[in-house]
């Protein structure tokens, strides 16, 4: 439901972490199966449905956090938006939340990879830190996690340092931070990115069922290309990536 002037501030701020839709910077892993540009499009409209879909919530406000080069500005938009910064990922995760949290109670990220995560799947993730959780993580289907959210006393550099990003490591690392501070954790439903040609193949899918959150953009383009038929089969490349 969306904001009324009157509404007071949510007590708990949702990041969304993204990259200018930059053709060869974003989404590199499906170019071979898409081009540069169309994959850098691909980034835009996921960014875009999960923007319009996250935003003006009455449970959570929304932020973006941008990777961006030094002196870079910030794309325009109407979301409040913050630099992140830090060495690697572990860090610009600390730093926004941190900063998140001097005004929120409850802070939580996310990527801008998951096109269809639903606005009452992050308000299930601060309902439970309502109930009590300290933290709550979204599982993705590659080992890592799609969300994180946690409470403002649990918020802690040691949960971001040395994990091992990018691998199938990455929530079990977590978890095992998560019991080492003496955290209670709550895990959401596992869902998944869209990372690899076949992760394209299964949204494609997906955005065939009723029942799968609209993504207008991502729905446009897909369907542009060809790729909406009904048992589509997205290849993977014929040659391997970096």
């Amino acid at each position: 439901m969306p904001l009324s002037a009157s509404a007071p501030p949510p007590a708990a701020c949702l990041l969304l972490f993204t990259k200018p839709a930059r053709p060869g910077r974003v989404k590199t892993r499906l170019v071979g199966t898409l081009s540069a540009e169309q994959a850098a499009s691909l980034h835009q409209a996921f960014l875009g449905d999960l923007c319009e879909r996250l935003s003006g919530r009455r449970g959570f406000s929304l932020r973006l956090a941008w990777t961006v080069d030094e002196g870079e500005a910030l794309p325009a938009g109407p979301l409040p938006a913050v630099v992140q910064r830090g060495s690697d990922l572990g860090e610009r995760l600390f730093a926004a939340l941190a900063e998140a949290a001097a005004e929120h109670v409850f802070v939580g990220a996310v990527g801008s990879d998951h096109p269809t995560l639903s606005a009452e799947r992050v308000e299930e993730a601060f309902a439970a830190l309502a109930a009590g959780a300290d933290v709550a993580l979204g599982p993705a289907h590659d080992g890592g996690y799609y969300l994180i959210a946690l409470r403002r006393e649990a918020l802690s550099p040691r949960l971001f340092a040395g994990v091992p990003w990018s691998t199938a490591e990455v929530l079990a690392h977590t978890l095992a931070r998560c019991a080492e501070l003496g955290l209670a954790t709550v895990l959401l439903p596992a869902e998944g990115d869209v990372d690899t040609p076949a992760d394209l193949a299964r949204l494609a899918a997906g955005l065939l069922d009723a029942r799968t959150p609209s993504c207008p953009r991502t729905r446009a383009l897909l369907s542009a290309w060809g790729m909406l038929a009904a048992g589509l089969v997205v290849p993977e490349p014929a040659v391997a990536l970096p």
